[in-house]
């Protein structure tokens, strides 16, 4: 493999333990590299474990067996420089559009003028100014997307 990957999967398995009856392997013995630059899509079936595998590549799952690695360093935990959108929006319906791009930022001690402020960047770069008022039951599902890939 490339050593110059920004995304590399060695050998990676994961298991998740269903109680005393024993586990599911959503993957397993998976490789694949990622260059700088690359587009890559990662296609199959329903259940295949194409999200365990980005799951994996994020942090959010670790992997039971493998080694992935995000530009040369060994993920280890949710990695912050990441960006990861899921595949249901997880929007605080209670809350603005406004308010739930700016969440990150104050969860990472952003101060509100500041964080909002940045938000309204966002909102502004995905297509949705004019909506930073309106709660997420008032968006179609691709304006829903968008809100979350504005967080």
């Amino acid at each position: 493999m490339n050593t110059h990957a920004t995304i590399r999967l060695e050998h990676v398995t994961k298991r998740f333990a269903l109680g005393p009856d024993g586990g599911f392997t959503a993957v397993e013995d998976v490789s694949l590299e990622v260059l700088a630059g690359e587009f890559v899509s990662v296609v199959g079936p329903s259940g295949c474990g194409k999200s365990t595998v980005l799951g994996m590549v994020s942090g959010l799952l670790p992997p039971s067996a493998g080694r992935i690695l995000v530009e040369g360093e060994a993920v280890a935990g949710i990695n912050k420089r990441l960006g990861y959108l899921f595949q249901r929006d997880a929007l605080f319906p209670w809350k603005t559009i406004l308010d739930n791009v700016a969440v990150p930022l104050l969860f990472r001690g952003w101060n509100a003028r500041t964080a909002r402020a940045r938000a309204h960047e966002w909102i502004q770069r995905v297509g949705l100014a004019g909506f930073e008022g309106y709660h997420p039951h008032r968006l179609s599902g691709g304006m829903r997307k968008r809100v979350s890939l504005a967080t």
